[in-house]
């Protein structure tokens, strides 16, 4: 039995495998090409229905004749150097968003062929071990646990050591931990050395790709942090800094810069020393600006310190150098902890092209600002607009950021330019004389805005205009119902279909329709085959797993930002806990009907509690943990039902050698389903907690279903 167990350790280098290869292709193609979190979850999606397929189906007969290492770490290499360069390929920049037909064709191309390579190498190895051993029920669920403890422990090492990686290819080595499986020494030493000179070749042509990534700008620094790479390219003159996908600032920004800062800070007034916070990137000269005004403290944060480095190593203001604070943290967990108060908040982000910056301009986060303010202190931060014509895309994208700004603040004053820049207090009217007075006294020495520019940017006539077409109908933005994402999504897609109109109220409505029709057709379905209704449990499960799971990561993006730094970690509890459920469940001998009951019942509570809790946890200064927790739980539940899964299957007359391949091949297309359902239908449609409920719902059903046994 030792021996029996000993030879499945093959599991763990693969589970390792399997956990690194699937984060750092994920997290590649969400900041080169996917560039939001929803993206992510269908991607994942994807992923997972290629590995379901690498289970059935086999790869070309040449393929098949080259060892699985050399098989992973070729896939893996190609899949990354495509991924940066798909999208000059097909003639879009690096930061600019792709199409949904785009997305989805790149997905298919850039990260199924390594997802199947994985799914054929779990195959073959069980099909090693089944034709060398008899095996008892109790051990198919058993591959799944050997697998989820390396899966474990490649979450864990890519969190704790490889998270600031800036060449992902130097990964292509790793299936070398697979070649013990490899019996024939001469085959492992060739195996080995085609290994090493693949990641060779391929972290050498790195910076090539990069270079064309950026259609061919001079690449001046590509360096890896927890939140993504941190790029600068330079071409034509220009200078570009990106992180994480997303453009923070270019060389040509001095304009944009003077406009905003002075317009800002001339809504306080200038003979009184401020305290000032600012948020965000402050490498166009953010800082030089605000030091021309009078200052008791100037805070400079931001959330990545790579970014705060590079800040810190900019030359300050003489007067300055005794007054600035360089701050790195999560800006809503400082405003949660800080007792500062400020005179003005002035906050530089990009717009909410995803998740992670959508919790900057939410109204959740506009209360800890009003939180940290003054009596008469102001709120400055400026968003994506028009000046003069604005789209029903731009006024609906508009109006859910300035509705949430209403919910919090008494008082506004929104000035239109190329950005809508917005000035908010709690304090009474802004009156546009005070500010044009107080930028007259100021005398900023500045290149590019005047009392000129400042006077028409305040015409009457295009302010008027620009809070005439806000609508107030349109859903405030907030943590959990984030509808300035969404309208912004849908406002970067008018390039690709100019004519893009969505009603997101009645596409809401014929989802839930949808569901509805769908639970029916599962409870009819279930009753017509005892074989199908085995199959459908094994895809609830998985739909089920996954969509807690993809709940639990967009809640963790929403509430912590660093989704694609731990998410090496959630997975790692998760599958600790598709173990340990496997293990503890395998020494339960009792009825299998009643136990899949329990089982859906013990979902249904779970998530119930988070459904319940969902506010409380975002307040909480444990919410990184408690999603830890649930990440935990969430695997504990799946693994127990592996277990519960293969005795439903053997009862059913299903033959032995199919048991293990049945249940990872249906449970991956459930959990694909879940993951298109969560990134398309329910996250975005129904908003977080609709969405769970829609799962207790779903669970229900299922508990209903084998009760009935």
């Amino acid at each position: 039995m030792i021996t029996k167990e000993l030879s499945m350790i093959i599991f763990i280098p693969l589970g390792i495998i399997a956990s690194i290869f699937q984060l750092v292709v994920l997290r590649e193609f969400s900041f080169s090409i996917a560039k939001h979190e929803l993206a992510f979850v269908v991607s994942a999606g994807l992923w997972i229905i290629f590995c379901s397929l690498g289970s059935i189906l086999k790869p070309l007969k040449k393929l098949r004749d080259l060892e699985l290492p050399i098989l992973a770490s070729l896939s893996f290499s190609l899949s990354i150097c495509l991924i940066h360069l798909a999208k000059s390929l097909i003639g879009l920049k690096y930061y600019e968003a792709t199409s949904p037909g785009e997305l989805v064709g790149l997905s298919l191309i850039l990260i199924g062929p390594t997802a199947f390579i994985l799914g054929f190498a779990f195959r073959q190895i069980v099909q090693k071990y089944v034709a060398g051993n008899s095996s008892p029920e109790n051990t198919y669920a058993k591959f799944f646990a050997f697998e989820a403890v390396g899966f474990f422990s490649g979450g864990v090492a890519f969190t704790l050591f490889f998270k600031d990686y800036a060449n992902p290819l130097i990964f292509t080595l790793l299936p070398l931990i697979l070649l013990p499986d490899i019996k024939k020494l001469y085959k492992k030493a060739s195996a080995a050395a085609l290994i090493i000179i693949i990641t060779a070749i391929s972290c050498l042509s790195f910076n090539f790709i990069i270079k064309k990534e950026f259609i061919n700008a001079n690449i001046l620094m590509n360096l890896g942090s927890p939140y993504g790479p941190v790029i600068a390219a330079r071409k034509a003159g220009l200078t570009s800094l990106f992180s994480g996908g997303s453009l923070l600032a270019t060389s040509e920004d001095k304009s944009a810069t003077e406009e905003f800062i002075h317009i800002s800070l001339s809504a306080q007034d200038p003979s009184v020393d401020k305290n000032v916070l600012f948020i965000g990137t402050a490498l166009s000269g953010q800082i030089e600006e605000i030091a021309k005004y009078k200052l008791n403290a100037l805070d400079c944060l931001q959330i990545n310190p790579l970014i705060q480095k590079l800040t810190r190593n900019l030359p300050v203001p003489a007067e300055l150098k005794n007054k600035i604070n360089f701050i790195t943290a999560d800006p809503r967990i400082y405003l949660k902890k800080t007792n500062q108060q400020y005179d003005a908040i002035l906050m530089n982000m990009p717009p909410p092209s995803n998740l992670a910056l959508n919790r900057y301009f939410t109204e959740d986060f506009f209360k800890l600002i009003a939180g940290c303010l003054k009596p008469k202190g102001i709120f400055c931060f400026f968003i994506p607009s028009k000046r003069e014509i604005l789209s029903p895309q731009f006024i609906k994208f508009n109006s859910s950021i300035i509705n949430a700004l209403d919910k919090v603040f008494s008082t506004r004053l929104i000035i239109p330019s190329d950005s809508m820049i917005v000035i908010a207090s709690n304090r009474g009217k802004i009156e546009d004389q005070y500010l044009l007075e107080n930028f007259a006294k100021s005398k900023p020495k500045t290149q590019f805005f005047t009392i000129y520019h400042f006077k028409d940017y305040l015409a009457p006539s295009l302010r008027s205009y620009a809070e005439n077409m806000l609508d107030r109908k349109i859903t405030p933005n907030s943590d959990l119902n984030p509808s300035g994402f969404l309208n912004y999504l849908i406002l970067e897609q008018t390039k690709f279909y100019p004519n893009l109109n969505l009603d997101l109220k009645k596409i809401r409505l014929i989802t839930i329709i949808s569901l509805l029709i769908s639970a029916l057709l599962i409870i009819m379905i279930s009753w017509l085959s005892r074989k199908t209704s085995c199959l459908l449990n094994i895809g609830a499960v998985g739909f089920t797993s996954i969509s807690l799971s993809s709940i639990i990561f967009v809640l963790f993006q929403l509430f912590c930002a660093a989704l694609f730094w731990k998410l090496g970690l959630l997975i790692a509890l998760f599958m600790a806990g598709v173990s340990i459920g496997i293990f503890l469940t395998n020494t339960i001998k009792a009825d299998r009907a009643n136990l899949l009951f329990y089982l859906y019942l013990c979902w249904m509570i779970a998530i119930f509690i988070l459904f319940s809790n969902l506010k409380a946890i975002g307040r909480s200064d444990y919410a990184e943990f408690i999603f830890y927790f649930f990440a935990l739980l969430c695997g504990f539940l799946t693994g127990s039902s592996y277990p519960l899964l293969a005795r439903n299957l053997l009862e059913n007359k299903f033959k032995n050698q199919n048991i293990v391949i049945t249940i990872y091949s249906t449970d991956l297309i459930g959990a694909f389903l879940g993951t298109l359902a969560c990134g398309i239908l329910l996250i975005p449609l129904l908003g977080i907690s609709d969405s769970l409920l829609t799962l207790i719902f779903l669970n229900a059903i299922f508990a209903l279903k084998n009760l009935r046994h």
